[in-house]
Protein backbone atom coordinates (compact mmCIF):
# COMPACT_ATOMS: atom_id res chain seq x y z
CA UNK A 1 0.00 0.00 0.00
CA UNK A 2 1.45 3.27 -1.13
CA UNK A 3 1.83 6.18 1.33
CA UNK A 4 -0.88 8.13 -0.52
CA UNK A 5 -3.61 5.26 -0.12
CA UNK A 6 -2.71 5.50 3.47
CA UNK A 7 -3.34 9.51 3.17
CA UNK A 8 -6.65 9.56 1.44
CA UNK A 9 -7.76 6.28 3.92
CA UNK A 10 -6.78 9.13 7.24
CA UNK A 11 -8.61 11.97 5.36
CA UNK A 12 -11.45 9.72 4.96
CA UNK A 13 -11.62 8.89 8.14
CA UNK A 14 -11.64 12.20 9.56
CA UNK A 15 -14.33 13.36 7.42
CA UNK A 16 -16.37 10.79 8.31
CA UNK A 17 -15.99 11.81 12.21
CA UNK A 18 -16.30 15.30 11.29
CA UNK A 19 -19.70 14.00 9.36
CA UNK A 20 -20.91 12.16 12.21
CA UNK A 21 -20.41 15.11 15.29
CA UNK A 22 -22.37 17.37 12.53
CA UNK A 23 -25.32 14.52 13.16
CA UNK A 24 -24.79 14.99 16.44
CA UNK A 25 -24.83 18.38 16.90
CA UNK A 26 -27.81 19.21 15.52
CA UNK A 27 -29.77 16.04 17.11
CA UNK A 28 -28.04 15.88 20.81
CA UNK A 29 -29.77 18.89 22.64
CA UNK A 30 -26.47 19.58 25.04
CA UNK A 31 -24.16 19.94 22.21
CA UNK A 32 -26.61 22.14 20.16
CA UNK A 33 -27.17 24.29 23.05
CA UNK A 34 -23.51 24.63 23.30
CA UNK A 35 -23.31 25.66 19.87
CA UNK A 36 -25.87 28.07 20.55
CA UNK A 37 -23.78 29.78 23.37
CA UNK A 38 -20.75 29.97 21.20
CA UNK A 39 -22.86 31.67 18.75
CA UNK A 40 -24.41 34.05 20.94
CA UNK A 41 -20.90 34.98 22.18
CA UNK A 42 -19.45 35.74 19.05
CA UNK A 43 -22.23 37.73 18.13
CA UNK A 44 -22.20 39.32 21.70
CA UNK A 45 -18.38 40.27 21.17
CA UNK A 46 -18.30 41.63 17.77
CA UNK A 47 -21.38 43.91 18.35
CA UNK A 48 -20.95 45.47 21.66
CA UNK A 49 -22.62 48.56 21.11
CA UNK A 50 -25.56 46.73 20.15
CA UNK A 51 -28.26 44.73 22.45
CA UNK A 52 -29.15 41.90 21.18
CA UNK A 53 -31.65 38.94 20.94
CA UNK A 54 -31.54 35.52 19.35
CA UNK A 55 -34.66 34.46 18.74
CA UNK A 56 -35.49 30.53 19.37
CA UNK A 57 -38.78 30.30 18.72
CA UNK A 58 -37.79 30.41 14.86
CA UNK A 59 -38.90 27.13 12.97
CA UNK A 60 -36.25 25.93 10.87
CA UNK A 61 -33.05 25.22 12.92
CA UNK A 62 -30.74 26.25 9.57
CA UNK A 63 -31.83 29.77 10.14
CA UNK A 64 -30.44 32.08 13.10
CA UNK A 65 -32.86 34.84 13.89
CA UNK A 66 -31.44 37.98 15.78
CA UNK A 67 -33.14 40.72 17.01
CA UNK A 68 -31.65 44.15 17.71
CA UNK A 69 -33.49 45.56 21.04
CA UNK A 70 -34.59 48.67 21.25
CA UNK A 71 -35.85 50.57 24.72
CA UNK A 72 -39.32 50.93 25.48
CA UNK A 73 -41.35 54.24 25.97
CA UNK A 74 -43.24 55.17 29.24
CA UNK A 75 -47.26 54.95 28.66
CA UNK A 76 -49.39 57.32 30.66
CA UNK A 77 -52.13 55.99 32.22
CA UNK A 78 -55.55 56.52 33.27
CA UNK A 79 -56.58 55.04 36.70
CA UNK A 80 -60.20 55.26 37.96
CA UNK A 81 -59.90 54.27 41.74
CA UNK A 82 -62.84 52.82 43.75
CA UNK A 83 -63.02 52.99 47.28
CA UNK A 84 -65.35 54.26 49.76
CA UNK A 85 -66.40 57.79 48.43
CA UNK A 86 -67.85 55.92 45.47
CA UNK A 87 -70.72 55.21 48.02
CA UNK A 88 -71.74 58.51 47.87
CA UNK A 89 -73.12 58.85 44.52
CA UNK A 90 -73.07 55.12 43.51
CA UNK A 91 -72.65 51.85 45.74
CA UNK A 92 -69.65 50.16 47.74
CA UNK A 93 -68.94 47.74 46.46
CA UNK A 94 -70.08 48.54 42.98
CA UNK A 95 -73.07 46.98 41.42
CA UNK A 96 -73.06 46.16 37.49
CA UNK A 97 -75.10 49.52 36.57
CA UNK A 98 -71.99 51.33 38.57
CA UNK A 99 -69.31 49.67 36.57
CA UNK A 100 -71.79 50.10 33.39
CA UNK A 101 -71.54 53.79 33.96
CA UNK A 102 -67.59 53.70 34.89
CA UNK A 103 -66.90 51.67 31.78
CA UNK A 104 -68.90 54.29 28.93
CA UNK A 105 -67.05 57.19 30.75
CA UNK A 106 -63.90 55.92 30.08
CA UNK A 107 -64.53 55.33 26.82
CA UNK A 108 -66.00 58.53 26.13
CA UNK A 109 -62.69 59.83 27.59
CA UNK A 110 -60.61 57.74 24.78
CA UNK A 111 -59.32 54.86 26.03
CA UNK A 112 -59.34 52.10 23.81
CA UNK A 113 -58.02 49.08 26.23
CA UNK A 114 -60.03 48.74 29.75
CA UNK A 115 -58.12 46.56 32.76
CA UNK A 116 -60.44 45.52 35.59
CA UNK A 117 -58.34 44.63 38.63
CA UNK A 118 -61.00 43.57 40.96
CA UNK A 119 -63.06 40.17 39.92
CA UNK A 120 -66.46 41.00 38.60
CA UNK A 121 -68.70 38.14 40.00
CA UNK A 122 -72.46 38.97 41.23
CA UNK A 123 -75.01 36.43 42.39
CA UNK A 124 -79.12 36.96 41.55
CA UNK A 125 -81.71 35.37 39.39
CA UNK A 126 -84.24 36.72 37.04
CA UNK A 127 -84.85 38.86 34.51
CA UNK A 128 -83.77 42.09 36.16
CA UNK A 129 -80.25 40.76 37.60
CA UNK A 130 -79.78 39.03 33.75
CA UNK A 131 -80.68 42.33 32.06
CA UNK A 132 -78.04 44.14 34.31
CA UNK A 133 -74.88 41.92 33.36
CA UNK A 134 -75.99 42.19 30.20
CA UNK A 135 -75.78 45.85 29.98
CA UNK A 136 -72.52 45.59 31.66
CA UNK A 137 -70.69 43.29 29.40
CA UNK A 138 -72.78 45.30 26.47
CA UNK A 139 -70.32 48.12 27.79
CA UNK A 140 -67.52 46.43 27.91
CA UNK A 141 -67.38 45.33 23.88
CA UNK A 142 -66.69 49.18 23.31
CA UNK A 143 -62.96 48.91 24.16
CA UNK A 144 -60.48 46.99 21.53
CA UNK A 145 -58.94 44.84 24.69
CA UNK A 146 -60.63 43.74 27.89
CA UNK A 147 -58.63 42.74 30.59
CA UNK A 148 -60.48 40.85 33.51
CA UNK A 149 -58.85 38.82 36.77
CA UNK A 150 -59.91 36.27 38.76
CA UNK A 151 -59.05 34.91 42.09
CA UNK A 152 -57.43 31.35 41.53
CA UNK A 153 -56.28 29.03 44.59
CA UNK A 154 -55.29 25.37 44.60
CA UNK A 155 -57.74 22.56 46.69
CA UNK A 156 -57.41 18.89 47.28
CA UNK A 157 -59.92 18.31 44.89
CA UNK A 158 -59.71 19.90 41.27
CA UNK A 159 -62.41 21.85 39.15
CA UNK A 160 -62.00 21.90 35.51
CA UNK A 161 -60.76 24.50 34.15
CA UNK A 162 -63.02 26.82 32.14
CA UNK A 163 -63.44 27.66 28.83
CA UNK A 164 -62.98 31.26 29.28
CA UNK A 165 -59.70 30.83 30.93
CA UNK A 166 -58.41 27.83 28.64
CA UNK A 167 -59.01 30.28 25.62
CA UNK A 168 -56.97 33.48 27.66
CA UNK A 169 -53.78 30.51 28.85
CA UNK A 170 -50.76 30.49 27.13
CA UNK A 171 -49.51 27.01 25.96
CA UNK A 172 -47.52 25.29 28.22
CA UNK A 173 -45.91 24.35 24.76
CA UNK A 174 -44.34 27.86 24.71
CA UNK A 175 -42.35 27.34 27.63
CA UNK A 176 -38.66 25.98 26.63
CA UNK A 177 -37.96 23.59 29.16
CA UNK A 178 -40.28 21.93 32.23
CA UNK A 179 -42.52 23.90 34.00
CA UNK A 180 -42.21 21.64 37.30
CA UNK A 181 -41.13 24.72 39.49
CA UNK A 182 -44.31 26.83 38.64
CA UNK A 183 -47.35 27.31 41.27
CA UNK A 184 -49.88 25.61 40.56
CA UNK A 185 -53.90 26.08 40.81
CA UNK A 186 -56.35 24.04 40.15
CA UNK A 187 -60.10 26.10 41.28
CA UNK A 188 -61.83 29.45 40.55
CA UNK A 189 -62.72 31.16 43.97
CA UNK A 190 -65.84 33.00 42.57
CA UNK A 191 -67.05 32.59 39.04
CA UNK A 192 -67.19 35.37 37.14
CA UNK A 193 -69.91 37.10 35.76
CA UNK A 194 -68.36 38.92 32.65
CA UNK A 195 -69.01 37.06 29.09
CA UNK A 196 -65.84 35.57 27.22
CA UNK A 197 -65.48 37.76 24.21
CA UNK A 198 -62.89 37.99 20.95
CA UNK A 199 -61.58 41.28 23.06
CA UNK A 200 -61.55 39.62 26.78
CA UNK A 201 -58.30 38.42 28.01
CA UNK A 202 -58.84 36.75 31.73
CA UNK A 203 -55.65 36.59 33.92
CA UNK A 204 -55.25 35.78 37.98
CA UNK A 205 -55.35 38.28 40.42
CA UNK A 206 -51.48 39.12 42.18
CA UNK A 207 -52.19 38.86 46.09
CA UNK A 208 -49.78 39.35 48.68
CA UNK A 209 -51.33 37.59 51.34
CA UNK A 210 -51.28 33.81 49.45
CA UNK A 211 -47.87 34.94 47.39
CA UNK A 212 -48.82 35.21 44.21
CA UNK A 213 -48.25 38.95 44.18
CA UNK A 214 -45.08 38.68 42.79
CA UNK A 215 -45.67 35.91 39.85
CA UNK A 216 -46.02 36.76 36.00
CA UNK A 217 -47.39 33.23 35.59
CA UNK A 218 -49.65 30.14 37.69
CA UNK A 219 -49.62 26.67 35.94
CA UNK A 220 -53.49 25.06 35.94
CA UNK A 221 -52.55 21.22 34.70
CA UNK A 222 -51.76 22.31 30.96
CA UNK A 223 -52.32 25.95 30.90
CA UNK A 224 -50.21 29.07 31.48
CA UNK A 225 -52.63 31.83 33.64
CA UNK A 226 -51.19 35.04 33.14
CA UNK A 227 -51.00 37.35 35.65
CA UNK A 228 -52.98 41.01 35.60
CA UNK A 229 -49.77 43.07 35.15
CA UNK A 230 -48.89 40.44 32.27
CA UNK A 231 -52.39 40.42 30.24
CA UNK A 232 -52.28 44.32 30.55
CA UNK A 233 -48.94 44.14 28.51
CA UNK A 234 -49.83 41.52 26.48
CA UNK A 235 -52.85 44.03 25.88
CA UNK A 236 -50.82 46.99 25.41
CA UNK A 237 -48.27 44.87 22.75
CA UNK A 238 -51.35 43.61 20.77
CA UNK A 239 -50.27 39.83 21.01
CA UNK A 240 -52.49 37.04 21.51
CA UNK A 241 -51.17 33.97 24.98
CA UNK A 242 -50.12 32.06 21.41
CA UNK A 243 -47.48 34.63 20.89
CA UNK A 244 -45.83 34.63 24.45
CA UNK A 245 -43.00 32.75 24.43
CA UNK A 246 -41.26 31.69 28.06
CA UNK A 247 -37.89 30.90 29.23
CA UNK A 248 -37.98 30.26 33.25
CA UNK A 249 -34.80 31.84 34.97
CA UNK A 250 -34.18 34.10 32.33
CA UNK A 251 -36.73 36.22 30.39
CA UNK A 252 -40.67 36.11 28.85
CA UNK A 253 -41.20 37.53 25.67
CA UNK A 254 -44.22 39.18 24.78
CA UNK A 255 -43.83 38.68 20.73
CA UNK A 256 -42.34 41.95 19.22
CA UNK A 257 -43.06 43.44 22.71
CA UNK A 258 -41.21 43.80 25.89
CA UNK A 259 -38.94 41.28 27.14
CA UNK A 260 -39.79 40.71 30.80
CA UNK A 261 -36.97 39.48 32.91
CA UNK A 262 -38.54 35.81 35.43
CA UNK A 263 -36.90 33.99 37.49
CA UNK A 264 -37.44 29.91 37.71
CA UNK A 265 -40.28 30.03 39.86
CA UNK A 266 -42.11 32.36 37.19
CA UNK A 267 -41.41 35.63 39.47
CA UNK A 268 -40.80 39.34 37.95
CA UNK A 269 -37.22 40.24 38.19
CA UNK A 270 -37.92 43.48 37.46
CA UNK A 271 -36.63 47.48 39.46
CA UNK A 272 -40.92 48.94 39.54
CA UNK A 273 -41.09 52.45 38.85
CA UNK A 274 -40.97 54.70 41.41
CA UNK A 275 -43.38 57.23 39.48
CA UNK A 276 -45.35 55.70 36.94
CA UNK A 277 -47.13 58.52 34.14
CA UNK A 278 -50.68 58.37 35.27
CA UNK A 279 -54.02 60.64 36.38
CA UNK A 280 -56.06 59.12 39.47
CA UNK A 281 -59.75 59.88 39.65
CA UNK A 282 -61.79 58.46 41.69
CA UNK A 283 -65.24 56.57 40.76
CA UNK A 284 -67.50 59.19 42.16
CA UNK A 285 -65.78 61.89 39.50
CA UNK A 286 -65.34 59.41 36.55
CA UNK A 287 -69.00 57.80 36.10
CA UNK A 288 -71.53 60.66 34.39
CA UNK A 289 -71.15 61.87 30.63
CA UNK A 290 -71.03 65.52 32.18
CA UNK A 291 -67.47 64.50 33.77
CA UNK A 292 -66.13 63.15 30.72
CA UNK A 293 -64.68 66.72 29.87
CA UNK A 294 -63.38 67.33 33.29
CA UNK A 295 -61.39 63.99 32.83
CA UNK A 296 -59.74 65.17 29.73
CA UNK A 297 -59.03 68.39 30.72
CA UNK A 298 -57.10 66.54 33.72
CA UNK A 299 -55.27 64.46 31.79
CA UNK A 300 -54.21 67.60 29.64
CA UNK A 301 -52.69 69.27 32.64
CA UNK A 302 -51.32 66.03 34.51
CA UNK A 303 -50.23 64.03 31.64
CA UNK A 304 -50.11 65.63 28.33
CA UNK A 305 -50.79 62.67 26.25
CA UNK A 306 -54.73 60.98 25.88
CA UNK A 307 -53.77 57.43 27.61
CA UNK A 308 -54.68 54.33 25.56
CA UNK A 309 -55.64 52.03 28.93
CA UNK A 310 -57.74 52.44 31.71
CA UNK A 311 -56.94 50.72 35.06
CA UNK A 312 -59.51 50.37 37.28
CA UNK A 313 -58.04 49.61 40.75
CA UNK A 314 -59.73 49.00 44.35
CA UNK A 315 -57.88 51.17 46.76
CA UNK A 316 -58.08 49.28 49.74
CA UNK A 317 -55.96 46.46 47.85
CA UNK A 318 -53.17 47.63 49.63
CA UNK A 319 -52.63 49.35 53.22
CA UNK A 320 -50.06 51.65 51.75
CA UNK A 321 -49.59 53.64 48.57
CA UNK A 322 -46.34 51.39 47.53
CA UNK A 323 -48.69 48.66 47.81
CA UNK A 324 -51.75 49.83 46.07
CA UNK A 325 -49.86 51.25 43.03
CA UNK A 326 -47.42 47.91 42.63
CA UNK A 327 -49.98 46.93 40.13
CA UNK A 328 -49.68 50.00 38.20
CA UNK A 329 -45.62 50.21 39.16
CA UNK A 330 -45.02 47.03 37.47
CA UNK A 331 -47.13 47.79 34.30
CA UNK A 332 -45.33 50.97 33.78
CA UNK A 333 -42.26 49.48 34.39
CA UNK A 334 -42.65 46.34 31.45
CA UNK A 335 -43.71 49.51 29.43
CA UNK A 336 -39.75 50.84 29.49
CA UNK A 337 -38.05 47.29 28.76
CA UNK A 338 -36.53 46.68 25.94
CA UNK A 339 -38.60 45.05 22.70
CA UNK A 340 -37.13 43.09 19.28
CA UNK A 341 -37.01 45.64 16.38
CA UNK A 342 -35.92 44.68 13.23
CA UNK A 343 -35.04 40.90 11.40
CA UNK A 344 -31.91 39.37 10.67
CA UNK A 345 -31.79 36.03 9.54
CA UNK A 346 -28.35 34.09 10.06
CA UNK A 347 -28.29 31.20 7.27
CA UNK A 348 -26.39 28.49 7.79
CA UNK A 349 -24.02 27.04 5.31
CA UNK A 350 -25.40 24.66 2.95
CA UNK A 351 -24.64 20.87 3.11
CA UNK A 352 -22.26 21.07 0.71
CA UNK A 353 -20.20 23.76 1.35
CA UNK A 354 -20.32 22.27 5.34
CA UNK A 355 -18.86 18.71 3.71
CA UNK A 356 -16.36 20.43 1.27
CA UNK A 357 -14.64 22.21 4.47
CA UNK A 358 -14.74 18.94 6.25
CA UNK A 359 -13.11 17.54 3.42
CA UNK A 360 -10.45 20.67 2.73
CA UNK A 361 -9.68 19.84 6.82
CA UNK A 362 -9.19 15.98 6.46
CA UNK A 363 -6.84 16.57 3.53
CA UNK A 364 -4.68 18.36 5.04
CA UNK A 365 -4.71 16.59 8.03
CA UNK A 366 -3.44 13.71 5.76
CA UNK A 367 -1.43 15.48 3.42
CA UNK A 368 1.44 16.12 6.79
CA UNK A 369 0.87 12.81 7.67
CA UNK A 370 4.44 11.79 7.65
CA UNK A 371 5.80 14.72 8.08
CA UNK A 372 8.97 14.82 10.53
CA UNK A 373 7.43 15.28 14.05
CA UNK A 374 8.43 18.62 14.88
CA UNK A 375 7.16 19.64 11.59
CA UNK A 376 4.06 17.53 12.30
CA UNK A 377 2.81 19.08 15.29
CA UNK A 378 3.47 22.50 14.01
CA UNK A 379 0.87 21.85 11.00
CA UNK A 380 -1.24 20.42 13.54
CA UNK A 381 -1.26 23.05 16.11
CA UNK A 382 -1.68 25.82 12.82
CA UNK A 383 -4.47 23.61 11.86
CA UNK A 384 -6.48 23.62 14.98
CA UNK A 385 -5.74 27.50 15.56
CA UNK A 386 -6.55 28.75 11.59
CA UNK A 387 -9.95 26.73 11.10
CA UNK A 388 -11.55 27.68 14.17
CA UNK A 389 -10.43 31.40 13.30
CA UNK A 390 -11.56 31.55 9.78
CA UNK A 391 -15.44 30.21 11.76
CA UNK A 392 -15.02 33.00 13.95
CA UNK A 393 -14.19 35.52 10.69
CA UNK A 394 -17.05 34.04 8.69
CA UNK A 395 -19.57 34.52 12.30
CA UNK A 396 -18.46 37.80 12.40
CA UNK A 397 -18.07 39.45 8.93
CA UNK A 398 -21.20 37.68 6.91
CA UNK A 399 -24.54 36.65 8.39
CA UNK A 400 -23.70 32.96 7.69
CA UNK A 401 -22.51 30.22 9.87
CA UNK A 402 -21.70 26.59 10.58
CA UNK A 403 -21.06 24.65 13.32
CA UNK A 404 -17.51 24.32 15.36
CA UNK A 405 -17.68 21.33 16.48
CA UNK A 406 -16.97 19.24 13.73
CA UNK A 407 -14.19 21.59 12.36
CA UNK A 408 -12.83 20.59 16.05
CA UNK A 409 -13.50 17.00 15.64
CA UNK A 410 -12.12 16.97 12.09
CA UNK A 411 -9.11 18.28 13.31
CA UNK A 412 -8.16 16.43 16.31
CA UNK A 413 -8.76 13.42 14.40
CA UNK A 414 -6.59 14.16 11.74
CA UNK A 415 -3.71 14.99 14.39
CA UNK A 416 -4.51 11.21 16.26
CA UNK A 417 -4.56 9.45 13.36
CA UNK A 418 -1.31 11.76 12.56
CA UNK A 419 0.41 10.63 15.57
CA UNK A 420 -0.48 7.02 15.86
CA UNK A 421 -0.04 5.88 12.12
CA UNK A 422 2.96 8.08 10.62
CA UNK A 423 5.00 5.37 11.89
CA UNK A 424 3.83 3.04 9.37
CA UNK A 425 4.63 5.06 5.94
CA UNK A 426 7.26 4.62 4.17
CA UNK A 427 9.93 7.30 4.72
CA UNK A 428 9.93 10.03 2.35
CA UNK A 429 13.32 9.92 1.73
CA UNK A 430 14.16 9.00 -1.86
CA UNK A 431 15.64 5.47 -2.14
CA UNK A 432 19.20 5.24 -4.13
CA UNK A 433 19.37 3.65 -7.06
CA UNK A 434 21.08 0.52 -7.49
CA UNK A 435 24.05 1.70 -9.45
CA UNK A 436 24.38 4.45 -6.62
CA UNK A 437 24.12 1.84 -4.25
CA UNK A 438 26.61 -0.77 -5.84
CA UNK A 439 30.54 -0.42 -3.80
CA UNK A 440 33.13 0.02 -6.14
CA UNK A 441 34.83 -3.27 -7.45
CA UNK A 442 37.96 -3.82 -6.49
CA UNK A 443 40.60 -4.57 -8.80
CA UNK A 444 41.45 -8.05 -9.81
CA UNK A 445 45.32 -8.37 -10.50
CA UNK A 446 46.01 -10.81 -13.04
Amino acid sequence: MTSWIVRLVLAFLALEVGICVTLLSEDWKPLRDREDALFQKLLTESRKEENLLVDKTQPDPRTRVVRPLVEGRSQPYLQITVDEQAAEDLHYPLEPEDWWGLFNHAHAVGCRIAAIEEPLSWEGEGLAHIGRLASLNTALTQFEKVIVTVDLERLPRSQTIPSYLKASAIPISNILGGADDLRQVNSVVFPTSIDFNSNTQFSFRPDESIGTDQLAILRWGEHIIPSFPLAVAMAQADISPEEVHISLGDHLRLGDGPIVPIDEFGAFKITRAERPLYLERLAAEAYSPSQVEDTRKAITESVGALPNSVLFADKLSGPSPRARNSVLQTIATIDTLPRPERIEQHHRMSARNEVLLLGAIAIIAGLVVGFPTILRHLCYLLLLVAFPALLVLMHKGSEQWTLFAPAVATSMTGWILAMRMARYLPSRKRPKRQSEARPPATAIAD
